[in-house]
């Protein structure tokens, strides 16, 4: 893992001297890749073992584990490469925030497919009844429990709660608390279902009072979101549910039945990613319209993702914010450089990787 990502970060060193939007361009590729290849090794690992050792398949569990975290554990070179600040020590706490948080939402989904009956009855909607529930209890703040647990998450200092309180008496907005968050990432949240503000500790070190002021603005906005727009939300965050319904979809019509539960994620999932593109686009008229110089916004902007080195123009057009390009622009600073073009998706490790997996399928079914 540590040598794959190496290889792919190749180009970004040989690009250091280019504009930041081309460095970050060139990253996006390596970070999808790293992202897949952290399950996708220790698949091609397990697939390895089931062709030339066949006897010992039953380790599948173990082996598969083992891989996972000593993949994870490659991933620390690339990430410390890409924000020196980051030891291992910090490193360390970021992978257990964020981890703990994907495989609670996984142990979720996992649990609700394994648990689900194949014909409709009294268990089928306990199941139900218990997902939504746990599922709830994620969106209204469960998350944010868990970081506060893991000390990744503690109170607003004195100077961003200054600048929270001014821009909410201005909006007419009261959040019910703010809060600072670890790690090396330049990034701000903001929690409609709970009424409460994130704010990065790095951001707060590489933004000034007003561009801190402007993207307050911007999360503030959301919290000011109607009713429907929250009920909407909450109905995009149920994008996996309709996968529980896998066994029973597939006891009733068969193998079809699986284009059942995988259309209704596909049309939830195209609700949430239209809800919350309109909903990013109105935060930044309101947080644009609220500045108190032309300008201050786009740049705090163009200043969290030249610090988080994300792409000015994104892969494609799905993805939850505009491109920040057009963000700039549509806050009234077009900027200074022609617009970038859009970074590919893999890297050549990762098209490696890919064509490897094939082989072992291949080679495992002439074996068998």
């Amino acid at each position: 893992m540590a040598l794959a990502n190496w290889a792919g970060l190749i180009s970004w060193r040989r690009a250091a001297s280019a504009h930041w939007t081309e460095r970050a361009r060139l990253l996006w590729p390596v970070r999808f890749t790293a992202g897949l290849s952290v399950f996708l090794l220790p698949v091609l690992l397990n697939q390895a073992h089931w062709v030339w050792f066949p006897a010992t398949q039953h380790r599948w569990m173990i082996n598969g584990i083992a891989a996972f975290l000593g993949a994870l554990l490659g991933c620390y070179p690339f990430d410390h490469e890409i924000f020196p600040q980051l030891d291992f020590k910090k490193w360390r706490h970021q992978v257990v925030a964020g981890w703990g948080i994907r495989f609670g939402i996984w142990a979720l989904l996992i649990g609700g497919i394994l648990l689900m009956p194949e014909e409709a009855g009294l268990k089928m909607v306990i199941v139900i009844a218990l997902y939504l529930l746990i599922h709830l209890a994620i969106q209204w703040g469960l998350v944010l429990r868990y970081l506060r647990w893991v000390k990744f998450v503690g109170p607003a200092s004195e100077r961003l709660q200054r600048l929270v309180d001014a821009a909410a008496t201005k909006m007419g907005v009261t959040p019910k608390d703010t809060c600072q968050l670890a790690g090396p990432h330049a990034t701000a949240f903001a929690f409609p279902t709970t009424h409460e503000l994130l704010f990065s500790d790095r951001l707060l070190e590489i933004c000034t009072d007003k561009e801190i002021s402007a993207i307050c603005c911007h999360e503030l906005a959301h919290l000011s979101e109607s009713k429907t727009v929250l009920a909407g939300r909450l109905l995009g965050s149920l994008t996996m549910f309709p996968l529980i319904f896998i066994v029973p979809c597939i006891h009733y019509f068969d193998w079809p039945g699986l284009i059942i539960p995988y259309l209704a994620l596909f049309v939830i999932a195209r609700f949430s990613r239209f809800l919350s593109q309109r909903m990013e686009k109105r935060a930044d008229q309101i947080a644009t319209g609220q500045q108190l110089n032309e300008g201050v916004y786009a740049r705090a902007l163009e200043k969290l993702y030249r610090e988080n080195q994300i792409p000015a123009v994104n892969v494609n057009n799905r993805q939850t914010h505009p491109h920040l390009y057009d963000r700039m622009v549509a806050a009234g600073l077009t900027p200074d450089y022609p617009r970038p073009p859009k970074p590919r998706w893999f890297t050549l490790m990762g098209w490696l990787f890919f064509f490897v997996f094939v082989a072992l399928i291949v080679l495992g079914s002439f074996i068998e």
